[in-house]
């Protein structure tokens, strides 16, 4: 039996693409090689905007509210940047993102688990998905959801390789932690139930390292791009050695792991035929902070809104989803590329901008709004700009040049 789509990955991006599509009418089946709840990779840290994504309550497999993040420069000068309204979540992937695939099923999507795709072959009338163990699954239209490794990427044409400019290599790890020791090191400054992200720059060119509070435990990580990774390891360890001593706790690492991470915005295109790329495998990560969990789950939404048009005589073609990401996230994400640019060319600008934002408490509310992206990036990449150069002119140039 052929389905009307088949969304390849159990990720943000598969789960919210298989609901909207069920929920438009479709026959709509998700492979996922893993079974849920299982280990992902990933600091777990988004966006407030999640919440206008989603048509169902989230609540529960959120860990902490955050207010904001502490930002440290490279000689580790600290800045508060923060705000009484909600800046973000910090999540457990196991559990937010079993969360969103029972969500799909709940909305009549079929789930496959345990079966590995491992390529896609297409004709002018459907897509046949291919299985590790030899199985097929066809369907009209296919959405890969694999994330960064994508087989479905790969084996269609559409992006064969990263190159090393394009990806960045992260360690993660969990460190079980007391929960007085969470809050003491990352409480903010509105209460109790509101806590901050922390973000260190320096220690590695081209990247930073984080401590993201989650119940019972911290998600400790450290990226950068791949020309930079060389330093990766050892840049890593001087890091847990710092934020051991600098919080009298014991770094004890559990499960750590790397990740590939997407930081220079969308690939050039998206969609062959009936196949289209949805959350990490195409490129839908801000290169400005890291996050992909939003994108992965407004572009699995346009991606099933583009397959259900087609199938019902509203759009002509799968090329309509590049179309429709591009007008709004294409910009988005340039003005994230450019700030990532900014940010990120040297530590010298990283301990320029930390040190504006500590004298200047109009750059504090950009960078909250960066960190948050409680703004459009267009609109803070612009309201930066004039801040920096009006007010800091000859610290700006030095940042520009």
């Amino acid at each position: 039996m052929a389905h009307d789509l088949i969304v390849v990955g159990g990720g943000p991006a598969g789960s919210a693409c298989a609901r909207r599509a069920a929920q438009r009418g479709l026959d709509v089946v998700v492979v996922e090689k893993a079974e849920h709840p299982r280990r992902k990779v990933c600091g777990g840290a988004t966006r407030p905007g999640i919440r206008d994504l989603l048509d169902f309550d989230v609540t529960p497999a959120v860990d902490r509210i955050a207010c904001g993040a502490h930002l440290f420069s490279p000689s580790r000068s600290k800045v508060v940047c923060a705000r009484e309204t909600v800046v973000g979540y910090t999540v457990k992937r196991e559990v937010f993102d079993k969360v969103l695939l029972d969500r799909a099923v709940e909305a009549g999507a079929e789930l496959r688990t345990s079966v590995e795709v491992v390529g896609v072959t297409q004709t002018d009338e459907e897509v046949v998905a291919h299985a590790k163990d030899g199985e097929t699954i066809r369907g009209s239209f296919l959405v890969g959801a694999d994330g960064v490794n994508s087989r479905v990427a790969r084996s269609s044409g559409i992006k064969r390789r990263w190159k090393d400019d394009e990806i960045g290599l992260c360690i993660e790890a969990r460190v079980p932690m007391e929960e007085e020791d969470i809050m003491r090191i990352t409480e903010g400054p509105y209460g109790p139930d509101r806590v901050c992200i922390q973000i260190y720059f320096g220690g590695i060119d081209h990247g930073y390292a984080w401590a993201f509070p989650k119940r019972g435990e911290v998600s400790l990580g450290m990226g950068c791009l791949m020309p930079y990774a060389a330093n990766l390891r050892r840049a890593w360890e001087r890091f847990t050695t710092e934020f051991s001593e600098r919080y009298d706790v014991d770094v004890s690492v559990r499960e750590e792991a790397a990740m590939r991470v997407p930081l220079k915005g969308p690939i050039d295109s998206t969609v062959t035929g009936r196949v289209l790329l949805a959350g990490d495998a195409g490129g839908f990560v801000s290169p400005a902070t890291g996050e992909g969990i939003y994108y992965a789950i407004e572009t699995g939404q346009i991606a099933a809104d583009t397959v259900a048009d087609i199938l019902q005589g509203d759009a002509a073609d799968t090329g309509v989803y590049e179309q429709r990401w591009r007008e709004n996230i294409g910009r988005q994400l340039d003005a994230a590329n450019y700030l990532a640019g900014l940010l990120f060319k040297s530590q010298k600008n990283m301990e320029r901008i930390v040190q504006m934002a500590a004298r200047d408490d109009v750059m504090r509310s950009h960078l909250t709004e960066l960190v948050g992206s409680l703004r459009p990036y267009t609109e803070t990449r612009r309201a930066l700009m004039r801040r920096i150069l009006t007010h800091h002119p000859l610290t700006g140039l030095r940042t520009l040049l």
